[in-house]
């Protein structure tokens, strides 16, 4: 076995990772390996930060990464059993099967059978899961991956401000869809922010540009949807803390200033693209409430097709009115376009919103398709998850990252099919693995290290 370093070779890199909980020694001493245990811990780890930075770049990258994490698994299957058994005994982990399951059966009634075994396929995802749970014990080096991928993610999207370009595209929206660059970026703020509070103030002047950086990338991303979602995160993960951790009433109420100072700050440079979608919004609402007050429910409902608010509203009131012929199982799963194609009550003048293949809204699509068993289904296993996940802040004020990380995905889950998408899917099942995972040794939450 390889010694430990003595205190005169660790270098001034080390320092700053033991400073911040990172043990570097995990990859230069030998680690004993369990029985069947082919490539051990480390390069478990290591698969799976690669897998992490990798995600949020590209489709391709995505696909690399997640297959390298898969065989690292694979190798490591017989020892990784017991940490498996762990997490299936967790009470969310176990509802969400039971909705899974429904999910699947819905498919029975769908009038669309092959689109709805596809849409499920999508769960696939899922498996992040499994393959980051028995990690658990190196939780500040997946959070460090996390943190590093946004990173990379943002930096690219600076760049592509500055007209870097990738076949053609400007790269300031990222190679991904930009509603999943903007959520990666919002998490990382939401990271930042919470470290800024708890590092001390060397600490905070690293993390305060680091959050300006995110709120450049998801203002760069010009989703609407992320900007929600930071919104009801810096609320509900606030309290969360100021409730779960006592003597933290001055710190919670430093990472709500900077918060909107930060994200103020630079919305006030660069938000123009920003800035013009949320008047639209405004705007559009007031149309659609004066609307509501003043027509007919038989008569056609006359919309915008230049705006995107107003589409999701046409496609939400379509959606609801092919739910109420099934209320209580829906549609089936896959059978959005079919059940909508005769609904003719919602019309966009010049603009056929049959087109789309779901509503742009993970809870309108779950009515519509699964009916009220399914939300009920998955507000059980959300539910759950959340629950599970406070305590562990309560444990160890760091897991309010991915609490928050949970809150800003569900939250932005109101305009986009989340459930049915890879691309979002995957970030929601990461930020839902760390924030439930066990921890790794007990934890002083007034201790404010990382």
């Amino acid at each position: 076995m390889a010694e430990i370093k003595s205190e005169e070779k660790i270098s001034w890199l080390e320092r700053v990772f033991d400073k911040v909980g990172l043990d570097t020694r995990l990859f230069y001493i030998a680690v004993p390996r369990a029985k069947g245990d082919l490539i051990g811990e480390p390069a478990h780890l290591v698969a799976a930060l690669f897998a992490i930075v990798m995600d949020p770049i590209s489709n391709a990258t995505s696909s690399i990464g997640i297959i390298v994490l898969l065989i690292a698994t694979l190798l490591r299957v017989h020892a990784l059993v017991p940490s498996w058994k762990q997490m299936m005994a967790q009470t969310w982990i176990q509802l969400l099967l039971v909705w899974l399951i429904w999910m699947a059966l819905s498919i029975a009634w769908s009038p669309d059978i092959p689109k709805g075994i596809d849409r499920w396929f999508t769960f696939k995802f899922f498996i992040w899961l499994p393959m980051l749970w028995p990690l658990y014990k190196q939780w500040r080096w997946l959070f460090a991956g996390f943190l590093i991928s946004a990173f990379f993610l943002q930096i690219m999207q600076v760049a592509g401000a500055f007209g870097a370009v990738q076949q053609g595209e400007t790269l300031v929206r990222g190679m991904r869809h930009p509603t999943m660059v903007g959520i990666w970026d919002a998490i990382a703020l939401s990271s930042w922010m919470f470290l800024a509070v708890t590092l001390g103030w060397r600490g905070m002047l690293l993390c305060i540009p680091m959050a300006v950086l995110s709120v450049i990338g998801f203002v760069y991303a010009g989703q609407r949807g992320a900007l929600f979602g930071i919104l009801v995160e810096i609320c509900i993960a606030n309290i969360v803390l100021l409730f779960a951790v006592q003597g933290w009433m001055r710190r919670v109420l430093l990472r709500f200033v900077l918060s909107l100072i930060v994200i103020g700050g630079v919305y006030f440079f660069i938000g123009n693209q920003l800035t013009i979608k949320l008047e639209q919004l405004i705007k559009d609402s007031r149309m659609s409430l004066a609307r509501s007050g003043s027509q007919d429910a038989n008569t056609s409902i006359v919309l915008n097709s230049s705006v995107t608010y107003e589409v999701r509203l046409a496609l939400w009131k379509m959606s609801i009115c092919a739910w109420q012929a099934h209320p209580i199982i829906g549609v089936g799963f896959g059978g959005y376009l079919i059940a909508t194609a005769p609904i003719n009550d919602v019309v966009i003048p010049n603009f056929n919103i049959h087109n789309f293949n779901q509503p742009h809204s993970m809870y309108v699509m779950m009515l519509t398709e699964n009916g009220l068993v399914g939300v009920v289904l998955f507000c059980f296993w959300a539910g759950a998850f959340f629950i599970n996940a406070f305590k562990f802040v309560q444990l160890d004020p760091n897991r309010i990252s991915m609490f928050g990380g949970a809150v800003i995905w569900f939250a932005a889950g109101i305009g986009d099919s989340f459930h049915t998408r890879g691309v979002f899917l995957t970030v929601g099942v990461i930020v839902m693995a760390m924030a439930t995972m066990p921890l790794p040794e007990p934890i002083n939450p007034n201790d404010g290290k990382l």
